[in-house]
């Protein structure tokens, strides 16, 4: 069984002798800053910290950077490595195994970590037989232990609230109930599920809200109600002219009015 502590999981989990992560640096201040950025957004990391027989379980709800009330399940288990490492005042020579039901770790380290011992035992049965036993070729084809982003993320709310120190553990841990937390945790399946609606309920969202954006389309000229404005623009037209003409015609002189009246005045003067 594979021994990892926490220092070795925040600054080079891949070990001292692997070149794959040479600008792991890069890596650390990336996840640094997202980290930070989370705090700033005030995005709740809910923790409950548990003892047992001299070990120390760390129960994190860890939330999505980007899908709102979406959390993910991490378990972080410290044990001490030697009789030494019991009495420190720290976690930092403790040996770490661990559980994610987040994706990533299902798809890209959940068989590396189950083949080196390091999958907390009693939280196996909460990952797919299929991620345990057949080997990551596409996501993690040379097998190394990397930085996995939620486990990340635990260790970092770990040490910058100096939850690694003992004195600090030791007044806000509980007595371990293993059958409770087992129930409270989901499945990686379960959580997959859940991470697929998340994803899909956003991309509605934002194709609902560009639809609004659209502007809406004018009746054309060419439609039926087009057709029967002009129309009737036109007959409008048509009887104003009429009118006009009519009154033309008469205002004209009518010679035979005008000589019936001459008849009727000389009449008058006899």
């Amino acid at each position: 069984m594979a021994i990892v502590t926490m220092n070795r999981l925040l600054q080079n989990p891949s070990g001292p002798y692997s070149a794959y992560f040479a600008r792991r640096d890069l890596t650390i201040q990336n996840l640094t800053q997202r980290f930070l950025q989370m705090q700033k957004e005030k995005k709740e990391f809910k923790l409950e910290i548990f003892s047992d027989k001299g070990d120390y379980i760390f129960y994190f709800k860890i939330p999505s950077e980007t899908y709102e009330k979406l959390y993910y399940d991490v378990v972080l288990m410290f044990t001490p490595i030697n009789a030494q490492s019991k009495s420190d005042l720290t976690l930092n020579n403790y040996s770490v195994n661990l559980f994610s039901n987040a994706p990533n770790f299902l798809f890209t380290y959940a068989y590396v970590y189950n083949k080196d011992g390091i999958i907390i035992d009693f939280l196996k049965d909460k990952i797919s037989e299929q991620a345990l036993n057949e080997a990551p070729k596409v996501r993690n084809p040379i097998q190394s232990y990397g930085f996995e982003k939620s486990v990340y993320f635990a260790l970092l709310y770990i040490k910058m609230n100096r939850l690694h120190t003992k004195s600090a553990i030791n007044f806000k841990s509980a007595k371990l109930d293993k059958n409770k937390l087992i129930k409270a945790i989901g499945t990686t399946d379960e959580k997959l599920k859940e991470y697929n609606r998340a994803k899909a309920n956003a991309k509605t969202a934002k194709d609902n809200q560009k639809s609004k954006k659209k502007p809406v389309a004018k009746t054309p000229k060419t439609s039926y109600n087009g057709k029967a404005k002009m129309a009737t623009k036109g007959l409008k037209g048509k009887v104003q002219q009429t009118s006009r003409a009519k009154k033309k015609v008469s205002t004209k002189a009518n010679p035979a009015l005008t000589m019936k009246k001459d008849m009727s005045i000389r009449k008058k003067k006899k």
